[in-house]
C-alpha cells in the first residue's frame, strides 16, 4: 500500500494576503469597488475596497514560486490608523515626508507644508515602491495590533485589537527607504563609494535598497567607466573624490 501523503499543520498563512512577502514594483493603478456590510439592517455601512496594482515586479521573498510580472494587494479604505489601510498609508507617508525639510514639517514654522499639500498616494503612480509583509516571520517587521470586530468576548462585545499581518511600504523610488534616517540615495552612494574600487562599489550599490530607489542615480552608476557623466567620474570631476594607483576611491 502506497504511503499516504498527509497534510501539515505547520506554516499556515492568512488566506487573504497572497504568496508574496517582500517585493518591489511600479505602482500602476488603484481602482476601487464599493462594498456593503450588513445590508438591510440598522448597522448597514459601505466602504471602498481598492486593488493596488503593481507591474514589473521583482519578487524578493515569497512562500511559494511566483512568476508573474504583476501583483495586486487588496485593501479596504479606512480613516483609522489601526487598520491595514492605515498601516499601508502611514508607512508610505513616512517615506514621502523624507523629502521635506524640518521646517516644512513643523506646524509652527512659516515654511510649514500642510499634509493635504504634500505628496500622496495618487502622486506615486509610475514610481517604483517596495513593500514588505509585517508578519513577524523570517526577520520581517512585527505584526500590528489592529481592531477586529470578529474578536468578540464578554469584555469586548464589539471586538478588540488583535495581532494582524499587514503590508508596509519600505521604499519609494527617488525619495527614500524606511530606516535610512533621512539619508538621501546620493549621500548613501557617496558613503558606499569611499574606500572601494569601481567593481566593489558597483556590487555594493546594486545590493543597496536606498541607492536602488533612485533610478537616475543607479543609471549613472551603471554607465561605462569611460562615460564623463558616470557617477564616479562626476565625483572626481567635482573634487569630492580622488582615486589612488590601486583604483580605490577616497572621499576628500
Amino acid at each position: 500500500m502506497a504511503e499516504e501523503s498527509f497534510p501539515s499543520v505547520r506554516g499556515l498563512v492568512d488566506s487573504d494576503i497572497g504568496p508574496l512577502r517582500r517585493f518591489t514594483g511600479t505602482l500602476d493603478s488603484a481602482p476601487g469597488e464599493d462594498q456593503v456590510w450588513n445590508p438591510g439592517t440598522p448597522n448597514e455601512r459601505t466602504s471602498v475596497r481598492r486593488s493596488i496594482n503593481f507591474k514589473d515586479i521583482e519578487v524578493l521573498e515569497a512562500i511559494e514560486p511566483y512568476q508573474f510580472p504583476i501583483y495586486t494587494i487588496l485593501l479596504t479604505e479606512s480613516n483609522r490608523k489601526k487598520s491595514r489601510w492605515g498601516v499601508f498609508g502611514t508607512s508610505l507617508t513616512g517615506i514621502l515626508d523624507m523629502q521635506y525639510t524640518e521646517a516644512q514639517l513643523d506646524p509652527s514654522s512659516p515654511e510649514y507644508v500642510k499634509p493635504s499639500d504634500r505628496m500622496d498616494l495618487k502622486d506615486c503612480f509610475g514610481k517604483r515602491l517596495g513593500l514588505v509583509m509585517a508578519d513577524n516571520e523570517d526577520g520581517r517587521p512585527p505584526q500590528h495590533d489592529l481592531f477586529d470586530g470578529r474578536a468578540k468576548d464578554e469584555e469586548h462585545p464589539t471586538g478588540q485589537d488583535v495581532p494582524t499581518s499587514a503590508w508596509e511600504v519600505y521604499m519609494v523610488e527617488g525619495i527614500g527607504v524606511a530606516g535610512s534616517g533621512g539619508t538621501s540615495p546620493l549621500d548613501e552612494a557617496i558613503s558606499v563609494l569611499d574606500g572601494k574600487t569601481i567593481a566593489q562599489f558597483n556590487d555594493a550599490a546594486l545590493a543597496n535598497e536606498l541607492i536602488r530607489s533612485d533610478v537616475s542615480l543607479l543609471t549613472s552608476i551603471g554607465m561605462p567607466v569611460s562615460a564623463p557623466n558616470s557617477f564616479t567620474n562626476t565625483m572626481i570631476a567635482g573634487g569630492q573624490f580622488t582615486k589612488d594607483e590601486q583604483g580605490v576611491f577616497h572621499k576628500v
